[in-house]
């Protein structure tokens, strides 16, 4: 928040007095931070080109920023993406909440000559490129593939070429990197494995874009949707069957996992893995894999 100067706590309506919170985590360079806070007014921006670019998603309250020749205020289900190396006066409702992204400036690399942050950008958080950056975000927030230098540099890369979806100009076409939307995809299919329910119109509508264009997206790796699903479910069976100690860990594991009965099962993970479940656990239960 070094983009901030000046800031003046208003009235407090809380009768314990005014209270802001910030917690986040770093994508690479990139903040990514949940804030919420009472009535407050601010000043930001230094012209000095090393102010970063910040994108603010209301969730609730609000917020206004006023600049020299715009003037902006974000309600919940809105977002902000802002230059806060311009001079902006901002002032948050009471109870605000918001998601705020903090970009340095150089990641920014424009596609075209013009600057698209010349001003500022409102969108819709429903909107389906910023649905797909926040499901990335939120499959970010519990994972720990980011304590790795490498993982967090390509994290940060897949996310600034979402974002690019949004600071560019709404009539330009959006370019979305497809392995970028099958990782995304991926964590998503990740967490419902055990949803009976998983499909691709599930993923697609999570991801916020059409089963069509997931499908599309998914044409240039190397399986479907649908394949990749299945592969997943069975490695968690595999996991399930080498850790159990039933004797009807087969059907068990066939059920857990939406495979429509053992037999089908048992065909499938001997096709996966070249033994029946049976013969894969006594192979393997003394090796620890």
């Amino acid at each position: 928040m070094r983009h901030l100067k000046e800031v003046r706590v208003l009235q407090p309506t809380n009768p314990n007095g005014f209270q802001l919170t910030v917690a986040g985590f770093y994508v690479g360079r990139v903040l990514a931070a949940v804030q919420r806070s009472g009535s407050v007014t601010a000043l930001s921006g230094k012209s000095d080109g090393d102010d970063p670019i910040v994108i603010h998603a209301v969730t609730s309250g609000s917020l206004t920023f006023e600049g020299a020749r715009e003037q902006h205020t974000v309600q919940p289900g809105q977002l902000i993406v802002r230059n806060s190396g311009k001079p902006w006066n901002l002032a948050s409702g009471v109870r605000t909440s918001s998601h705020v992204l903090t970009i340095p400036r150089s990641l920014i690399k424009p596609t075209s000559s013009a600057d698209p942050l010349r001003r500022a950008r409102i969108a819709e958080a429903k909107s389906p490129e910023v649905k797909l950056l926040f499901s990335y975000l939120n499959m970010l927030r519990t994972a720990d593939v980011l304590d790795s230098p490498a993982a967090s540099d390509l994290a940060e890369r897949a996310f600034l070429s979402l974002l690019s979806g949004i600071i560019e100009d709404k009539n330009a076409p959006v370019r979305v990197d497809p392995d970028e939307v099958v990782l995304t995809a991926r964590a998503v299919i990740e967490e419902n494995l055990e949803n009976e329910d998983l499909t691709p119109t599930l993923v697609a509508n999570k991801l916020g874009i059409s089963v069509r264009t997931l499908h599309r997206l998914f044409s240039a790796s190397d399986c479907s949707v649908m394949s990749l699903i299945r592969q997943l479910r069975m490695e968690r069976a595999r996991i399930d069957l080498l850790s159990s100690d039933s004797t009807n860990g087969v059907s068990n594991a066939a059920a857990k996992w939406h495979f429509s009965d053992a037999s089908h099962f048992i065909r499938n993970f001997k096709q996966t893995y070249g033994l029946t479940p049976r013969s894969y656990v006594q192979e393997n239960q003394n090796t620890g894999e």
